[in-house]
């Protein structure tokens, strides 16, 4: 990796709704032509505001978006198989995944 270059791809105000896996899937060829070649995802699991959490106040590391818990099945982000699309959507495109874990 010549130039490495991060993108993260959330913010606090991102609107709820399971958009955003999808959306990284669609971008993905356009992320590797601008030059990203990594990308830091907010954390995948289910938080403790169930599908409005950013999911830093985790409540179940386990729940990728599977579940109906906390009011929700889907995190803000999307269910898990939004999430594995995506991440294999970037890997595709030789872009390198951060995702945070937090225990």
């Amino acid at each position: 990796m010549r130039n490495p270059t991060l993108l993260q791809c959330f913010h606090w105000y991102y609107p709820e709704g399971g958009k955003l896996w999808p959306e990284l899937a669609e971008r993905a060829d356009g992320f590797n032509d601008i030059g990203i070649n990594m990308v830091w995802l907010p954390p995948a699991y289910k938080g403790a505001s169930g599908g409005y959490s950013v999911g830093y106040d985790s409540y179940d590391l386990f729940d990728l978006g599977e579940f109906d818990q906390k009011g929700s099945i889907p995190t803000k982000y999307g269910d898990k198989a939004q999430l594995l699309a995506a991440i294999d959507a970037l890997k595709r495109n030789d872009i390198a995944v951060l995702l945070p874990y937090y225990r």
